[in-house]
């Protein structure tokens, strides 16, 4: 029984206590001991609840996490917790670990439900608490709310304590067992973690989304996805602190599975340094942010980590094991911030990806413009100021050149995932100066690109792009993980983007636009296709270089002799490189109807 409890049971009204001391048929000893007894609980527990703001804590387990819940007395603004865990009971914080920290009063309030969590200058919501039990009873906004993540192999029962830290800093570590610590252990619950279904009704069935293509679609920067229908709790490598809450969107449709993640977290203090951020729901260019991103003053001490990667691969390995989509046709897409993150993150998984659309993306993360460059945009998460060449990220590499597409697709030995990529030459938002040695970069590499420019601005690129290329977002379903495909490069058709500068090059253009193939035969002793070549208006023939990218079965190996032939001509001798790859250059397609392409092995 709780402290409060026994104080609300055993709190009889004073004058009561005076009648009793003064009744005729006890005597006045017992009576005036059972008024000390009273008094002294009655101080006892009043005392316990003045020391910790933390009351009722309690513990419930599931799939592989345990949820604390509190109530919590009022405290100063700026007030926070810290959660602590142990497998032995707890009277004192020194054999137990801290797991949670710097958390907000009233964690149990459900933030994403109040509009001024994303926006600044906007009437806040009425609080309502986080649902975590599906067509259950939400939690009272008022209370506390920290969410344990069990670490895999761990056994046995677990003991917690919430304290509380003043607006300055200065913890109370002050431990009153069955208030702000637990007194009975919660087992180790079994499982891995599951998200919680917030609409109303059941959730979709296992295997929902059964042999449908998945596609992953990022939002841009100040949106969210509306009416969500998955909450789950992260471990400490998805948030600057465990146990941080996030949303995601799982929706089966006639032709896919469309997963929405959202590039949201909590910092607990509003983002004031970010110009058009200020709200305590911050954005991260789907990349992540400062491990100390919660004090700013403490930012410079902080390491930027890939915390918004990790949420995202946890999201797509869940959806892939409930909804069962076909594990070869997996897809990324997004626009503006979406298309930034579907080139920082998607091109980085091509084990997952078979294709990738990015619509007015950042390519690269630089200061090439000076201070307003693309770089610049990682800043108010990542960093205290202007980016140097020696911030380091989490996994040890410079920021600046693990967020640059150029250096990362030098660098890659894997077969990428194919890239179509609209921008605008003017786009204030993206600096176009980037572009063209990306698309340089990839077509250095021999890996697929399909790119096109206009002279719209961030809000306009594209509107008027040819309809061929419009198609190119559907056109990504061309590709599949366990089927082979053909990179194109130095093609003869391509239009010239310039060095960068905005008067520079071609004012509407397009990298390998029109190029497709069909027809591939990949056996171990012969690979075939036939590539064409189509647009309104293209003049023939068009030349170009074709690389062979995830192929299956026909793999000759490092620097083997090959012949190639092309429709009717005699073969021709060409040679795989160092690492096994077959590039046929030279391609001439002289016609809507394409060239077939035949491969096999040389005679010895």
């Amino acid at each position: 029984m709780s402290v409060k409890r026994r104080v609300e049971i055993f709190r009889p009204p004073v004058s009561s206590l005076w009648s009793q001391a003064c009744s005729p048929s006890v005597s006045s000893v017992v009576k005036f001991l059972r008024i000390i007894f009273l008094l002294a609980l009655l101080t006892t527990g009043a005392n316990a609840l003045a020391a910790t703001p933390v009351g009722g804590l309690s513990a419930a387990g599931r799939n592989g996490q345990i949820f604390l819940t509190w109530r919590e007395a009022p405290t100063p603004p700026g007030t926070t917790f810290n959660v602590y865990a142990s497998q032995a009971p707890l009277d004192q914080l020194a054999a137990a670990r801290q797991v949670g920290h710097h958390l907000e009063q009233h964690s149990a309030r459900d933030w994403w439900e109040d509009p001024a969590s994303f926006k600044k200058d906007v009437p806040a919501g009425a609080p309502v608490g986080f649902l975590l039990e599906s067509n259950g009873a939400r939690l009272d906004p008022a209370g506390g709310l920290f969410v344990y993540t069990v670490p895999a192999g761990a056994a046995g029962d677990w003991f917690f304590a919430v304290t509380s830290s003043d607006p300055d800093g200065r913890e109370d570590r002050t431990i009153v067992p069955g208030e702000n610590a637990t007194q009975v252990g919660t087992p180790t619950p079994g499982g891995a973690p599951q998200p919680i279904w917030q609409r109303p009704g059941p959730r979709p069935a296992p295997g929902a989304g059964q042999g449908k293509p998945l596609r992953m679609s990022l939002h841009a920067k100040g949106g969210i996805v509306h009416d969500m229908e998955y909450l789950a709790f992260g471990d400490e490598t998805m948030g600057w602190r465990a146990g941080l809450p996030f949303k995601f969107s799982v929706r089966v449709q006639a032709d896919e599975v469309l997963v929405q993640p959202t590039d949201r977290v909590w910092i607990n203090r509003p983002h004031d340094e970010a110009a058009d951020g200020g709200t305590p729901a911050i954005w991260t260019f789907w990349y992540g942010y400062n491990s100390k991103i919660y004090d700013r003053a403490a930012m410079g001490s902080g390491v930027p980590t890939n915390y918004t990667e990790c949420r995202n691969l946890w999201i797509l390995d869940w959806v892939s094991g409930f909804y069962r989509p076909d594990r070869n046709r997996w897809y990324c897409s997004g626009s503006s911030m979406g298309g930034c993150g579907t080139i920082s993150f998607g091109w980085r998984h091509p084990e997952l990806f078979a294709a990738l659309h990015a619509h007015v993306p950042i390519v690269s993360y630089t200061y090439v413009n000076g201070p307003r460059g693309s770089g610049s945009r990682l800043e108010p998460s990542c960093w205290t100021g202007p980016i140097s060449p020696e911030v380091r990220a989490s996994d040890g590499a410079p920021l600046l050149d693990r967020m640059n597409g150029v250096l990362y697709v030098r660098a890659a030995t894997a077969d990428l995932p194919p890239l179509f990529l609209v921008n605008g030459r003017p786009d204030a938002s993206i600096p176009w100066m980037n572009n063209p040695p990306f698309y340089r970069a990839v077509n250095d590499a021999r890996q697929a690109l399909g790119a096109y420019w206009d002279s719209g601005d961030h809000a306009t690129c594209g509107k008027e792009a040819p309809a061929d290329v419009k198609d190119w977002l559907k056109g990504l379903r061309r590709y599949r993980l366990d089927e082979s495909f053909p990179a194109f490069a130095n093609t003869s058709s391509n239009r010239n983007p310039g060095q960068g500068r905005p008067d520079d090059g071609d004012p509407i253009g397009w990298i390998n636009r029109g190029l497709d193939w069909r027809d591939i035969v990949d056996t171990e002793d012969e690979y075939g296709l036939t590539v064409v070549a189509d647009y309104p208006g293209l003049e023939y023939p068009v030349r170009t270089d074709v690389t062979l990218r995830r192929v299956q079965r026909f793999k000759p190996g490092p620097m083997a002799r090959l012949q190639a032939q092309l429709g009717d001509s005699p073969p021709v001798s060409i040679e795989t490189d160092s690492a096994g790859r077959i590039t046929i250059p030279g391609v001439a397609i002289p016609s809507p109807a394409g060239v077939r392409i035949k491969l096999t092995r040389a005679a010895r």
